[in-house]
């Protein structure tokens, strides 16, 4: 028996691939942007004792991907 597109939209439907999928992703890119940022605090610590610019670049880097992830949390949870 072969399986056509329906039956494929019926089963991500229901165990909600694609929904996890998105999760898995921007939990792997908040983690990635958090691990980032450590490195370049350590690097710039060690150039810049004032630590004002690095706080600043840390946070524009982080806080969209951290924004993301709660929005892409939100609606995981929701849509259970």
């Amino acid at each position: 028996m072969a399986l056509g597109m329906g039956d494929f939209i019926v089963w991500e439907r229901k165990l909600a691939v694609g929904r996890t999928i998105v999760l898995f992703v921007t939990l792997w890119m908040t983690w990635r942007a958090y691990e980032w940022a450590t490195v370049y605090a350590a690097a710039t610590l060690t150039i810049d004792l004032n630590g004002i610019k690095a706080a600043t670049t840390i946070a524009a880097v982080t806080f969209p991907i951290t924004y993301l992830q709660k929005v892409v949390l939100e609606e995981y949870i929701k849509s259970k």
